[in-house]
């Protein structure tokens, strides 16, 4: 068993990313690592992977185990569950607010790795400096919104950040494409890393792998691939 907890934070609205997610959960799961998602949309991710790992079975059945695991889900989060309908729990202070405090329950003696989607990037490089993170990995940064003018909270505080950050970012991203590299201030501890894709992610297969090796280089540093290396997942997937 891996010494690492792979920490899931998702972007604002986690319906748009089922296939990347699903595909992204392929690779996590068959590295063994401990995977954890953020309190927050947790309920979304245990569905995408009722769906994924029991593809085969009958829907109604598929539908049975998610109702199950919601009403489990609900009882254990009850106080989670009041206060979204009190806040908008997608603002990034709330979100940051009760990921800081999902991270200080952890156990300490393992090295946890954020994997972030969008604004799950945006939310968890807010807090990652107070907290114990060995590295944060973000699909998709938002740097700017689209149809709206610069807003520095996205990005000023980039310039700040001690945690390793990697960045995959798609040349084509409305929320920031290739031109992030000479716009913004970044921390010398941020790696940029661009592949042909848009903000939702879709992509090539060819460079989907390219991303999921760099995403697998990072996690394990210390495992030295070479150009002819691949991991499990695109053994499985050529």
């Amino acid at each position: 068993m891996h010494n690492k907890i792979v920490l899931i934070v998702g972007r604002e609205n986690l319906q748009k990313d089922g296939s990347l997610n699903t595909a992204l959960l392929d690779y996590l799961y068959q590295q063994n690592y401990m995977i954890l998602y953020e309190p927050i949309g947790q309920e979304i991710y245990h569905k995408i992977n009722i769906e994924r790992k029991y593809k085969w079975f009958p829907a109604i059945l598929k539908k049975i185990f998610w109702r199950i695991y919601l009403l489990r889900y609900t009882i254990l989060n009850f106080n989670l569950f009041l206060k979204s309908f009190r806040k908008n729990i997608n603002t990034v202070e709330f979100r940051s607010k009760i990921l800081k405090q999902f991270i200080l329950k952890l156990d300490t003696t393992k090295e946890i790795i954020i994997i972030s989607r969008s604004a799950g990037g945006l939310i968890a490089t807010k807090i990652a400096d107070e907290l114990n993170i060995k590295h944060i990995i973000c699909l998709g940064y938002p740097f700017r919104h689209p149809e709206k003018e610069e807003e520095p909270h996205r990005f000023m505080h980039l310039k700040n950040l001690n945690t390793p950050f990697l960045i995959i970012q798609g040349t084509n991203d409305a929320y920031g494409g290739s031109e992030i590299d000479t716009k913004y201030e970044l921390a010398q501890t941020i790696e940029l890393f661009f592949v042909e894709t848009n903000h939702d992610f879709k992509t090539s297969a060819d460079d989907w792998k390219k991303a999921i090796s760099k995403i697998h280089s990072t996690i394990n540093p210390t495992v030295q691939q070479s150009t002819s290396s691949k991991t499990k997942f695109e053994q499985k997937n050529s």
